[in-house]
């Protein structure tokens, strides 16, 4: 009995694995800070989650008040970027991709999360989309990498001030949509 519960421990251990890209060099840690206060409207966002549940099918728009660079918790050799953010809607997914037009309210709660490279979804400048932030900052620790889904416009102001008392997201919106 004892074989068969170190032999179904082992299986179980080799199956599960995180695949949350928080390992940074300094550098892109860094760049990544740079960005979120330049651009501090993101999304988290699993796009290659493709199974039902809570994570997979729930997508906030948050606002990042602030950010702090500590050594990655499972790599000391990287570090990682841990944030501060107030939830401002959560966007309604469905089988065609997010509705961007169509928020839902959530209390602006804020929360502190550790940042992913792959899990948060970020302003893009070049297609001004939300696109995932190692398309917006080079990342390559697990070599090239590509979204699941396609990029998507971020919601217009007037559809978050319809679900958020956020002052800020129209004079960002405007600046960055120029």
């Amino acid at each position: 009995m004892k074989i068969v519960v170190l032999f179904i421990a082992l299986i179980s251990s080799n199956l599960s694995f995180a695949d949350a890209w928080d390992n940074l060099t300094l550098e892109e840690a860094n760049t990544v800070v740079d960005e979120l206060t330049e651009n501090p409207y993101i999304f988290d966002y699993c796009d290659c989650c493709d199974f039902s549940g809570e994570y997979s099918t729930q997508v906030y728009l948050i606002k990042v008040v602030n950010t702090q660079i500590v050594t990655c918790q499972w790599n000391s050799v990287f570090y990682t970027v841990n944030i501060e953010g107030t939830v401002i809607a959560e966007l309604n997914f469905n089988g065609t991709g997010l509705n961007t037009k169509k928020l839902i309210k959530k209390p602006e709660t804020y929360s502190q999360t550790t940042f992913f490279m792959n899990y948060t979804w970020g302003f893009n400048p070049e297609s001004k989309n939300a696109s995932a932030f190692f398309d917006i900052i080079p990342y390559t620790t697990y070599g090239e990498a590509e979204s699941c889904k396609k990029e998507f416009a971020y919601p217009t102001p007037k559809s978050v001030k319809k679900v958020s008392k956020d002052k800020d997201y129209d004079e960002w919106y405007k600046k960055v949509m120029l």
